[in-house]
């Protein structure tokens, strides 16, 4: 079943639902209205009444759902009415009139406090994001002038000193320059992605709540119905032919399939979040630059990545146990508290998939330059290259819904790039699992395969993250949810395994363990 908040994404999403909200509350406003005008007209039915009634069909025409089609019978019910008498103005106004009236003004404050704080979160987001492309434009002409300035001109004299010391002052500022923009684009880059996650979150936050606030609004509409039939079935006889009518509509009112065509009427699409990925002056080829320096600050920008990513990942791993605290022991910490770590833990996956990705893309370029193949990775497939309006390369990842939803660590580690040494056995040659270069020889040890076996002493299993296609004859070819059979393990990161009847060797971390 949807909701809100996995429903109204994209760029007009949050407008959308926050008009549908709004409109929401306008049609229970109205229907207090209605009823207020109701009980004033009982003393002089007749005109009155027909009037209000087509009142009543416009906003429920309005509308749309089982409850607006309830109200339409009500605006029928109204026209066959005849009169009514003064108790009946009094129940109207105490049971119909205030509760919709007190409903309305309960919701109106929360409803545009979540909208001032989605507004506000909103202009944070585009303050850091332009931020974030003042710091890239001055990272990208702070490294044009430093490497100007490394440049050796062939026209200077050599024996001219005082020239000499001038120009290495300069080359000096220059690398303070370059050292302090680059900083400060990356910190702006991560300060954006952590701004956009809290935005995110907000709106999702602000979209649960929008959906609680439709539901009451949506359940009082449909108990106001309930306490007007049960009102006006005390008239007596003469009114139970209409009344009946009125009934059958009244009970095929269903908050929850509203709620369902709600969406699927309105509904923008589901949550892609896109991460701008910080793109360094050195990663681009077209930009000039002496290879040994651009190689040099591309190891440099890994380093600082693998460092990150580090950090991030005893974080994760610090929150995923407290997770495991409250899977084990419920009443360990509120209900609260556990939305919050799960939170939090969302938040973890989706920066560990931006500084994987952005890791994955400086090593891809680093290897280009080795002339070595570039690697696999799962999240390569999400990354897009754009051009922003100055011409400046932009990569895009759009985060696949797996990075969130998934308990365990949803992104494979992918170790350190290392020297031009490979994995050699005997027979052929095979990368790691995780696509990258291993830093060691083979050894006979190294060859040897240990027996998996479950905790019951059965055949081990494993369920597939990822689609893997086969590039040599002795592997496996998975798709995402199957579940393969473990013979055996080796430290190079490769398993062997069956998956419908066949029989060879997988990647490890394409593949999570099944207890």
């Amino acid at each position: 079943m949807g909701s809100f908040k996995e429903s109204f994404w994209g760029p007009t999403g949050f407008d959308e639902l926050r008009h549908l909200v709004k409109q929401g509350a306008d049609f229970n406003k109205e229907l207090a209205a209605i009823a207020q005008e109701r009980a004033e007209l009982e003393a002089a039915y007749g005109k009155g009444l027909v009037k209000l009634a087509l009142r009543t069909s416009r906003a429920a025409r309005d509308a749309f759902g089982t409850t607006s089609e309830a109200w339409l019978g009500v605006s029928e019910d109204m026209e066959r009415e005849g009169e009514l008498h003064r108790a009946l103005s009094v129940a109207l106004l105490q049971e119909v009139y205030r509760a919709l009236r007190a409903l309305h003004e309960a919701q109106a404050p929360v409803r545009k406090a979540l909208e001032a704080a989605v507004e506000r979160k909103a202009r944070l987001l585009r303050d850091r994001r332009s931020a974030q492309l003042r710091a890239k434009r001055q990272a990208h002409e702070r490294t044009r002038d430093r490497e100007r300035l490394l440049v050796p001109d062939s026209s200077c004299n050599r024996d001219a000193v005082e020239v000499s010391s001038k120009l290495e002052a300069k080359r000096r500022r220059s690398e303070e320059l370059f050292e302090r923009a680059h900083r400060e684009y990356y910190a702006a880059s991560v300060s954006a992605e952590r701004v956009r996650q809290e935005w995110q979150q907000l709106r999702s936050q602000a979209a649960q709540r929008f959906q609680v606030l439709e539901e009451e609004r949506l359940s009082a509409a449909r108990d106001a119905l309930q306490h007007y039939i049960q009102l006006l079935d005390h008239i007596g006889p003469a009114r139970e032919q209409s009344l009946n009518t009125a009934r059958r509509t009244t009970s095929n009112v269903d908050v929850h399939r509203d709620i369902q065509e709600a969406i699927q009427q309105r509904a923008t699409g589901p949550d892609v979040p896109e991460q701008l990925l910080p793109d360094f002056y050195a990663e681009d080829l077209e930009n000039p630059m002496q290879p040994d320096r651009r190689r040099q600050a591309l190891e440099a920008l890994l380093q600082m990545l693998m460092r990150d990513l580090e950090t991030e990942r005893k974080g994760k791993q610090g929150v995923e146990n407290l997770a495991k605290v409250f899977q084990e022991s419920p009443k360990f910490g509120s209900v609260d508290a556990q939305i919050k770590v799960n939170e939090n833990l969302k938040q973890l996956r989706l920066m560990l998939a931006f500084l994987e990705a952005s890791r994955h893309k400086v090593q891809c370029v680093l290897m280009g330059l080795e002339g070595r193949p570039r690697p696999h990775h799962p999240l390569a497939a999400n990354l897009e290259l754009r051009r922003d309006r100055h011409g400046l390369p932009q990569t895009v990842l759009k985060v696949p819904p797996w990075v969130e939803m998934r308990e365990a660590d949803a992104i494979p580690e992918s170790p350190e790039i290392s020297s031009h040494s490979e994995r050699r056995s005997p027979s052929r040659e095979r990368e790691p699992a995780d696509g990258w270069p291993d830093t060691s020889t083979d050894t006979e040890d190294d060859a040897e395969q240990r027996l998996c076996l479950g905790a019951d002493g059965g055949p081990h299993q494993c369920r597939a993250l990822y689609d893997y296609c086969p590039q040599q004859d002795d592997e496996l070819a998975l798709s995402t949810g199957d579940i393969i059979t473990v013979h055996a393990k080796t430290e190079e990161g490769w398993w062997h395994g069956e998956v419908r009847g066949m029989c060879g060797l997988f990647p490890a971390t394409y593949v999570e363990e099944l207890l």
